[in-house]
């Protein structure tokens, strides 16, 4: 059966334009199937990504053990040019492109790896540490996670290291942040302020998705937000093409296609992460679905149905060159030093 004419549009449009996806929580897992690492990259750069943006710690590493992650990861890469390009600049996008290679970035999903030295964000950065998210779920030096009992807000620590990020160039993220640490953290930040993974309230209620308000507050900061594929977040456990663009669409509609992305936050080996989670209770409490063992998400090979759906809806090619990659391609330019 040949393809319809969305369809080959579709095809087109990903053989065209800078594909990007801002969350790939590569880190290890208990239990994990570690050959399904390296797989996922494959995958993702056979659907067509240009580029990936790849967890190296979370909010439990310490520096030191952050930089032991960051020095394994790098070695990874370097190991595999026929493969990878680590990323510096958004140039360095182009440039993968260009040899069909994958390019990769790094992040830090949450502030632990700092602890209270701030002269370590600019070392970061020259690790390759390229956007940092405030707090993961719980509180920390920072602020609060989006699972936190109470949420206090970015505390006067938190305001100093939202200083530095923006003056070495590294993306500041409010992704799994409580309410108020995300709305100050974009009142603190001078430079655009992103979600990198996150999803839509009013699509579905969960403490991973964020208001309206808080999407508008991202767009006026110049910063884009990222939406995930993972079903428990989407809805009740709906990891469906047609939720996800429902999504996207929401926040096309409220504030223009310059401020949203993929940030689908693809798991590796989604059996072994639910089984973790459940031995990590104040992390991942059970009624935010995490301990479900159908976990539903979507998967990278998707992206074309995600394209095609956006093209039944009308939108046109410039638009979707945005959503699929060139809003990221676009901060990542701006802002990264």
């Amino acid at each position: 059966m040949s393809d319809s004419t969305e369809r080959q549009a579709a095809r087109a449009l990903l053989r065209g334009s800078v594909v990007c996806d801002m969350t790939l929580p590569l880190i290890d897992i208990p239990g994990a199937d570690m050959r399904k690492k390296l797989a996922s990259l494959e995958r993702y750069a056979a659907a067509g990504f240009d580029f990936v943006s790849v967890t190296v710690a979370v909010d439990d590493a310490d520096p030191a053990e952050a930089i032991r992650l960051i020095a394994r990861e790098r070695r990874f890469y370097e190991d595999r040019p026929d493969q990878f390009i680590l990323v510096e600049t958004a140039a360095d996008i182009d440039r993968a492109r260009r040899v069909n290679k994958l390019a990769i970035g790094f992040h830090f999903q949450g502030t632990g790896p700092v602890g209270r030295n701030l002269d370590l964000v600019a070392l970061y950065y020259k690790l390759g540490i390229r956007h940092m998210l405030m707090a993961y779920n719980q509180k920390n030096l920072v602020g609060n996670g989006c699972h936190e009992l109470s949420d206090d807000g970015l505390s006067r620590f938190g305001h100093s290291l939202i200083a530095e990020m923006n003056r070495v160039g590294m993306l500041v993220d409010v992704a799994h942040c409580g309410y108020q640490t995300c709305m100050q953290t974009i009142d603190a930040s001078q430079a655009p302020v992103v979600v990198s993974h996150g999803n839509v309230a009013a699509i579905f209620e969960h403490p991973r998705a964020y208001r309206d308000d808080q999407i508008r507050a991202v767009a006026a900061s110049g910063g884009v937000v990222g939406l995930t594929g993972i079903g428990i977040f989407m809805g009740d456990n709906d990891a469906s093409v047609g939720t996800y663009v429902r999504s996207l669409d929401h926040v096309v509609q409220m504030v223009g296609p310059d401020h949203v992305g993929f940030g689908f936050d693809y798991i590796y080996d989604m059996p072994a992460l639910v089984a973790f989670s459940r031995t990590m209770a104040e992390r991942f409490p059970k009624e935010g679905g995490y301990t479900r063992a159908d976990a539903a998400q979507l998967e990278p090979e998707q992206v074309i149905d995600i394209v095609e759906a956006l093209i039944r809806l009308g939108y046109g090619d410039d638009a979707i060159r945005k959503i699929i990659g060139g809003n990221w391609h676009g901060i990542m330019t701006d802002v990264w030093a």
